[in-house]
């Protein structure tokens, strides 16, 4: 009888700490997103770091992190943005939105994190983008001697 009854506690113990882990995750989404939605970039920082707390990334935040890395005026929340996208890589979602946004980047920092990123991720469909890259103007000689040797490697 003790057996059973320690079964029967101890899967309703299971299910409430899953629960609470699923609620946990379901708060951290919903506390992210209002942050990104602030104007302080220190707020929109701290709503990408809270997706690095999360084991596992629904539609709607991959979403959030990938128009932030398109859109973020400030260059350090676009950088923390790649680093929380990068946990989600093996996502295809997640890879594609992070070949999408090469064409998107002005800056030489977020252009350069891109291609190790891909580089260290091996995917070689980036290569196209940042060709579509190095044809722009106004990047500086050594970001383009850079990518030129991110694109090697990739090759």
């Amino acid at each position: 009888v003790g057996l059973l009854l320690g079964n029967f506690f101890k899967s309703d113990s299971t299910a409430q700490i899953d629960a609470l882990a699923t609620q946990l995750q379901e708060t951290r989404e919903t506390m992210m997103m209002a942050l990104l939605e602030k104007e302080s970039s220190r707020d929109r920082l701290k709503a990408v770091k809270i997706s690095n707390e999360m084991t596992d990334a629904s539609g709607p935040v991959i979403d959030a992190l990938l128009q932030t890395l398109n859109n973020d005026e400030n260059v350090n929340v676009r950088l923390a943005a790649i680093e929380a996208l990068a946990d989600f890589s093996e996502n295809p979602k997640v890879r594609k939105g992070l070949i999408d946004a090469i064409q998107h980047q002005d800056s030489p920092m977020v252009q350069l994190t891109l291609a190790e990123l891909m580089v260290f991720l091996q995917d070689k469909k980036s290569v196209g983008e940042f060709k579509n890259l190095l044809k722009k103007k106004n990047i500086p000689t050594e970001i383009k001697t850079q990518l030129e040797e991110k694109i090697k490697v990739l090759l």
